[in-house]
């Protein structure tokens, strides 16, 4: 039997798949299964164990009608016996109807449902979207949600060398940035948190955050900091910050491969609901706050949600003691 996984488009979706995936392989331990994802977020699937196959979609190679007939057709040889969505646009339908997979499974959305042979409706109560898609599989909601993310020796012993290049050993990782502006965290910030330090930091990002890298970079010359923005590929980029002692992250796919990987991370959540899409792992701290700022007129007074300017450098310090277990 093979079973296709359309995959979502965003780096922390796909971390959000992993459970998903690994749960699909559990239940049909026989079946091929092929993953078919954006090239950009193919870097969290390699080395997984319970995919045999990825299948990357070039960039802008499915933003038009005849891209996307063109990708049904491709899949089409494939001959998936089943094909998942993970999103709920009506192209991934329409891809998945094109394939000629005779069981298409996904959400109601979009007034796709037509193009599917199996849609759920969405669900009614929040919930986090990894059991979200875990529900395509009629799992019990009790189970854990624990996204893995995989390294070969080979890639053990690449990122170690790498490191060693980069004259680093264990470093902080800061994942300040995100597309979203009211996402980041302002350089200021990072600043306070950092100051006097004698840890070793890397901030990380795409090549757009090469500048405001930079930027941060300026603003902390008497930390020991580098900026390796739109240096790596994502593969090498979750290499590296498999290396690191722990992560200070905004609300971003970055801050969700960390927590997969294990390495201990504060995640400061603003814009959005981290029961909905907060970073899973065994080793995570999620500190939710007002976003955006509305400085001396803010009247939130609520004991879950903190101002991320008054977020002092020892309460930070607290955090990540708690989670090293110092």
């Amino acid at each position: 039997m093979k079973i296709g996984i359309y995959s979502p488009n965003w780096i922390g979706d796909a971390i959000m798949a992993l459970p998903f995936i690994s749960k699909l392989k559990d239940q049909n331990p026989d079946a091929e299964i092929n993953v078919v994802c954006k090239e950009w977020v193919s870097g969290v699937y390699e080395e997984n164990p319970a995919i045999d196959e990825l299948i990357t979609i070039k960039k802008n190679s499915i933003n038009n009608i005849i891209g996307t007939f063109k990708t049904g057709w491709r899949l089409k040889l494939k001959d998936f016996d089943h094909f998942f969505t993970l999103t709920d646009s009506f192209r991934s339908a329409l891809v998945l109807y094109i394939s000629g997979s005779k069981n298409r499974v996904g959400y109601k959305a979009q007034m796709r449902s037509f193009l599917l042979t199996k849609s759920f409706y969405q669900p009614t109560k929040m919930i986090h979207r990894s059991k979200k898609f875990l529900k395509m599989l009629e799992v019990g909601q009790k189970i854990i949600l624990d996204p893995n993310i995989y390294i070969s020796e080979k890639e053990k012993i690449w990122a170690e060398d790498e490191m060693k290049r980069l004259k680093f050993k264990r470093p902080v990782a800061i994942f300040p940035f995100s597309i979203a502006k009211n996402r980041s965290i302002s350089n200021n910030i990072i600043k306070k948190w950092i100051k006097n330090s004698k840890s070793d930091y890397l901030i990380f990002g795409s090549k757009h955050d090469a500048l405001r890298g930079d930027a941060l970079i300026n603003q902390c010359r008497n930390n020991s900091i580098k900026s390796i923005c739109g240096k790596y590929s994502l593969r090498e980029a979750i290499l590296l910050i498999s290396l690191c002692r722990y992560s200070l992250a905004t609300d971003s796919g970055l801050g969700h491969i960390s927590s997969a990987l294990g390495v201990p991370t504060i995640s400061f959540f603003g814009v959005g609901y981290p029961d909905k899409t907060g970073p899973l792992g065994k080793n995570i701290c999620i500190i939710k706050h007002c976003s955006p700022c509305r400085g001396d007129d803010c009247k939130n007074i609520s004991s879950n949600i903190s101002c991320i300017k008054q977020i002092s450098k020892s309460e930070i310090e607290l955090y990540v003691s708690s989670l090293l277990k110092l």
